[in-house]
């Protein structure tokens, strides 16, 4: 097991099992500063290693904790299963069976398309924490109502002398799909252990859920090909171990995935500066697992075990 980890490492994968691709092969898939987003990656890899070199496996909780964070990190989990989902020879195919699933339906829920082969033939693209500014009409609406969605004194003050910039930063989600011959795009949440943020520096009621669909709401911009994503042809999945989705209420992003699934109106809460068709957005939410990954492409997660 030791020198099997040091031996890896020293071949140019980052890890055979949470991560087998080298930087030249994730570079592609990071759109901005890529070596120092990829740093987080080889770093947490080389703690690992070392880690492992230097004790045995049976080891205190306590001393694993950092070093061993690779095993619960959902940037290894997600950055692994989709750039082997997306590059499999197979992979329209089997995107087209994980949305279905995910979505419940054998029909995508946009008007553009029939069904989902139509949405993913043609050139794929996969992007890792893909960093999407903040909507114009969110910024503006909070410039105008961030005293009801903040209340303590030095935070009203800090958004009344922010004049010329945005209340709200860049929304970093963690991969998107996207076909850049007809703007069909998939915008991803993946969570293993943690649950959904609800920091935001001006508004004490914005949650990352909602931050994420309302990116999703604006049209692709650079860099490079995200740009020929289209509002009204992208969707938004959550993808978390099979445990969360069959017991949602453990975490808050369970309790968000079905408000906004089944009650539109909470959609209308939570995006008060838009006015859009509700329902039809609440289709567009979907949800699947590293599990249904692992499934339709064996492998994919061979940090899971196969029952």
């Amino acid at each position: 097991m030791k020198s099997e980890k040091v031996d890896i490492q020293m071949s140019g994968i980052i890890d055979a099992t949470y991560l087998p691709f080298t930087e030249d092969e994730l570079r592609p898939h990071f759109l901005r500063g890529p070596d120092e987003q990829i740093s987080h990656f080889t770093e947490s890899a080389r703690r690992y290693h070392e880690f492992f070199k230097e004790n045995n496996l049976d080891v205190r909780q306590d001393r694993a904790r950092g070093p061993c964070q690779i095993e619960k990190d959902e940037r290894f989990w997600t950055a692994t299963a989709l750039k082997k989902l997306v590059e499999s020879p197979d992979g329209v195919d089997l995107l087209a069976a994980l949305l279905s699933k995910a979505f419940d339906s054998p029909r995508p829920p946009l008007a553009a398309f029939d069904d989902w082969r139509n949405c993913l033939t043609g050139n794929l693209h996969l992007a890792l924490e893909a960093s999407l500014p903040s909507p114009p009409s969110y910024c503006s609406w909070l410039r105008e109502n961030g005293s009801r969605q903040h209340f303590i004194p030095y935070v009203g003050r800090a958004r009344e002398h922010n004049t010329g910039g945005n209340l709200e930063g860049a929304t970093s989600v963690d991969a998107v799909i996207v076909n850049v011959d007809n703007g069909f795009a998939v915008l991803i949440e993946a969570k293993v252990l943690s649950d959904v943020s609800k920091d935001v520096s001006f508004d004490t009621f914005r949650n990352q859920f909602a931050r994420s669909i309302d990116v999703m709401l604006e049209d692709g911009q650079e860099p490079r090909w995200l740009a020929a994503r289209k509002a009204d042809r992208s969707l938004f999945v959550l993808l978390t171990p099979r445990c969360f989705k069959a017991r949602p209420h453990s975490r808050l992003y369970g309790f968000l995935y079905e408000e906004y699934k089944h009650d539109p109106a909470a959609l209308t809460r939570d995006l008060p500066h838009r006015e859009e068709n509700w329902p039809a957005l609440a289709r567009r939410l979907g949800w699947f697992t590293f599990e249904d990954i692992n499934e339709v492409l064996p492998g994919a997660c061979p940090w899971l075990k196969v029952a």
